[in-house]
């Protein structure tokens, strides 16, 4: 799989960099970075997958750079707008794309769960806590957002209350705890390492760029 990734200099990019080796089956010929004026001047060969870790001021150009190479993009990049992500469904009228606020194999089987026993604990009160690296700008994170997602999806609330803490070095924690009445349940995730996220971005390119043109999610892949 020939991988050209936006935001290789980033923390995460330089994670992805890394982690590239110890695939048999991915191949970096490239990078982006638009607002250095990289574009994709110097990349020969032809493109299977961008991956994008990297910032959100740089989605208009990476779907225009995609469609003309036609090749498949996956954006791990949070904190679009409704708008942002409306442009993003669209560009699967004609290329493979998937926006995913979380590519750890751990976080979507956390969905799963949540979505399973969120509606058995509608009675409770449900609140999510969030932890990352002091240098993470969006607060609550991509990731905090999906899962209050998933669980008003489940129970119909119209809001999830989320809180968010950035200090040090941490790479990630989401926990969603469910208050009863004497009683309480909490189910927690935990990232020791970017390299989950990075494992699971090109375990899920190396799915995506095979598919036909279209708007995916992780739980098409899940």
């Amino acid at each position: 799989m020939n991988t050209v990734i936006c935001g290789i200099n980033g923390a995460m990019g330089k994670v992805l960099e890394q982690e590239a080796s110890t695939y048999d089956d991915v191949k970096i010929i490239g990078s982006l970075s638009p607002r250095n004026g990289k574009c994709g001047q110097d990349i020969n060969g032809k493109i299977d997958v961008i991956i994008d870790f990297s910032n959100t001021s740089n989605l208009d150009f990476l779907l225009e750079y995609a469609t003309k190479n036609n090749c498949a993009l996956l954006i791990c990049t949070t904190g679009y707008s409704d708008e942002q992500k409306n442009k993003i469904v669209d560009a699967g009228k004609n290329i493979p794309v998937l926006l995913s606020s979380n590519t750890s194999v751990g976080i979507n089987v956390f969905r799963k769960i949540l979505k399973s026993v969120s509606a058995e604990l509608n009675g409770f009160d449900i609140d999510i806590v969030e932890r990352h690296h002091n240098k993470k700008k969006d607060a609550p994170s991509g990731t905090a957002k999906t899962l209050a997602e998933d669980i008003m999806k489940a129970t119909g609330r119209d809001n999830i209350e989320t809180h968010a803490l950035r200090a040090g070095t941490i790479p990630g924690e989401h926990v969603v705890i469910f208050s009863g009445v004497d009683e309480i349940l909490e189910i927690k995730h935990t990232a020791f390492s970017r390299k989950i996220f990075a494992r699971g971005a090109y375990d899920t390119a190396l799915k995506l760029y095979s598919m036909p043109a279209g708007y995916y999610t992780m739980e098409d892949f899940f």
